[in-house]
């Protein structure tokens, strides 16, 4: 999952980069942090296995 969402970043500055239309700049940004958004919360609720 992270790397897909890895993937997703690395395609929307590609696209950023590289494109002309707007609308598809915001667009995959948008997502791009949505999933961005979603992975951190799914990470951040999760607890830790430690044991000292």
């Amino acid at each position: 999952m992270d790397t897909i969402i890895f993937g997703m970043i690395l395609a929307t500055a590609l696209i950023i980069i590289f494109s002309n239309k707007r609308w598809l700049v915001i667009t995959c940004y948008a997502v791009t942090f949505i999933a961005t958004l979603f992975l951190f919360a799914h990470h951040m609720t999760s607890g830790l296995d430690l044991s000292f």
